[in-house]
């Protein structure tokens, strides 16, 4: 018999008050015994997609997406939850039946710990191949660059035209291939490591500017009770943005932090346990080295709450401060920065703050329509008021938000999606180099500091395995101040996503096989607010993902 597993434990509030949202996962959970391997899902699995599919046809209750990677045996949990939630309806749902069973392929391990009460009992385990990707790349037109002749303390390029969010993995222009394969091992029922490479570039030409083999994402993680405690190159996703994410994204590099993280939700003890299932994530690293102040410190919280099957709310914080010639303090001015509690003054060491609020709405009689939005503000001392200023830092507001109808045909199979993002002047930028970028790519949304950008996707499955998207966008960015000789630059264009969910392939010995693809094609003016230089941009991407059926080394001790 399935159950619901959600943990219960002592978990303290957050306190967010000005420049600061202070989390604590450890207590209790620490103490507990029980652990499992805990392994975490690129941002870029289709296991998300699949997972977002189920919660927008209403059959997940306790699924937090503001809070992302998730670990696979949390994404198990969930898939078991929506399996028991459509069994004990009487309403039949062919394709949620085909999520679940797809996930079910996906995460076959994960699911069997779960269902035979085995989650927290797992022998030392190694598997050499978790996963193999190839793709293919082509990509024409100027690259958009954010650099201080616009008026904005930044600097920060694209990877690649139209084809953003996708941990910072650089490209040439023309032909590129990218090789990327994963692995993980568990060691004593708690202690788990994983990695993931990649070989990336254009194979009959040096890539520019870059090394063609890149270490994407490596951790090593212990579980202690419901805490996972990890260390190594971290992705990110926080809010609810689905074009691009305000506050952290896997646009830039996966950057050296150590991250604590609840592994399934929570409930909060005594009466606020009616925030209902709860999770959070704090985090503290170190950044690159190509800035005025060189490896500046980055720390940062999210915590995410749904009261309601039908409602979800969260807040997030983070902070960078220190670096070379930025860091004339001490322990207690070092703790103060890096918790926000006291940030000291910028003659001692600057710092550079923002904080946000997320919510989401879902309307159940309205064919289960999603509504959401993100508010993010950024400190910028030029525009706080003086007296006020240093008790509400967050003056430089922008906006995300949007409205996603999951069944806008009947059967279940079309989707609609409407999003916006209004970005401020100080979005991203300092008055120094504490700017939000990791080595040269932004953190959050692509688009950069002075932006707006509005997207309109209409998605369709198609025999409940593949999925079309048809996605039409318009953009505007500007110069920060007005720098004479520098124009507005309007963009406009319209891309094609296509996703073949895993399937066993036989003549692979029950090997799972997917295909993503991509086309994306855009008019660009005054790019990089050049007057007079437009450009005419376009991108196709072809990738084929390979799961194989190898046996899995285990052994006790």
């Amino acid at each position: 018999m399935m159950r619901l597993r959600i943990a219960r434990g002592t978990i303290a509030l957050p306190v967010i008050c000005g420049a600061v949202v202070v989390l604590s996962i450890l207590i209790a959970a620490g103490l507990a015994r029980a652990s499992t391997y805990v392994v975490y899902i690129p941002l870029n699995s289709s296991i998300y997609q699949e997972l977002d599919t189920l919660d927008g046809l209403g059959w997940l209750d306790t699924y937090l997406a503001g809070i992302k990677p998730i670990s696979r045996v949390e994404a198990a949990r969930l898939t078991l939850e929506a399996e028991h939630n459509l069994t004990a309806s009487e309403n039949a749902d062919a394709l949620a039946e085909t999520m679940i069973h797809v996930l079910r392929e996906q995460l076959h391990d994960e699911i069997g710990w779960l269902e035979h009460d085995a989650e927290d009992d797992q022998p030392n385990t190694i598997h050499p191949i978790q996963q193999l990707e190839a793709t293919y790349l082509y990509t024409r037109g100027q690259r958009r660059y954010m650099n201080q002749n616009t008026g904005s303390e930044i600097n920060a390029e694209e990877a690649t035209p139209l084809f953003p969010n996708n941990d910072g993995i650089p490209t040439s222009a023309g032909s590129n291939e990218i090789a990327t394969g994963s692995a993980w091992a568990g060691l004593g029922g708690f202690l788990t490591a994983y990695g993931e490479g990649a070989l990336a570039g254009p194979m009959t030409r040096d890539p520019v500017n870059t090394n063609r083999a890149q270490f994407v994402l490596g951790e090593g993680v212990v579980s202690l009770g419901n805490a996972a405690i990890s260390f190594g190159q971290e992705e990110m996703w926080w809010g609810t943005g689905h074009f691009a994410a305000l506050s952290q994204s896997n646009n830039a590099k996966a950057f050296d932090a150590l991250r604590v993280q609840g592994i399934h939700p929570t409930l909060l003890p005594g009466f606020l346990r009616y925030l209902g299932p709860f999770r959070g994530e704090v985090f503290f690293g170190q950044l690159d080295h190509g800035r005025e102040f060189s490896r500046p410190w980055i720390a940062g919280q999210n915590v995410n709450f749904k009261p309601l099957p039908t409602f979800e709310f969260g807040f997030t914080h983070a902070i960078m401060f220190g670096g070379r010639d930025n860091d004339h303090y001490g322990f207690s001015g070092f703790i103060g920065r890096a918790t926000g509690f006291n940030t000291g003054s910028a003659s001692s060491g600057n710092t550079n703050s923002r904080g946000g609020i997320y919510l989401k709405f879902r309307f159940p009689s309205l064919r289960d329509v999603q509504v959401y939005q993100e508010i993010l503000g950024e400190d910028n001392l030029t525009n706080e008021v003086p007296g006020v200023g240093r008790f509400l830092p967050f003056l430089a507001v922008s906006y995300q938000g949007g409205v996603y109808v999951p069944r806008l045909t009947a059967d279940g199979l079309t989707n609609l999606r409407f999003e916006y993002a209004i970005l401020e002047p100080n979005y991203s930028t300092h008055s120094d180099s504490l700017y939000w970028t990791y080595d040269n790519q932004l953190m959050g949304d692509p688009m950069g500091p002075n932006a707006s950008e509005i997207d309109l996707a209409l998605g369709r499955w198609l025999w409940q395995r593949y999925l079309v998207d048809v996605d039409g966008f318009y953009t505007e960015r500007a110069a920060k101040f007005g720098v004479p000789g520098l124009h507005k630059e309007r963009s406009g264009g319209v891309a094609f996503d296509l996703l073949r969910l895993a399937q066993k392939m036989p003549k692979l010995r029950d090997a799972l096989g997917e295909i993503r693809a991509r086309a994306a094609v855009e008019y660009v003016k005054s790019i990089n607010y050049a007057p007079d230089n437009n450009s005419l941009r376009f991108t196709l991407v072809l990738t084929g993902a390979l799961t194989p059926a190898l046996p899995n080394l285990t052994w006790n001790w």
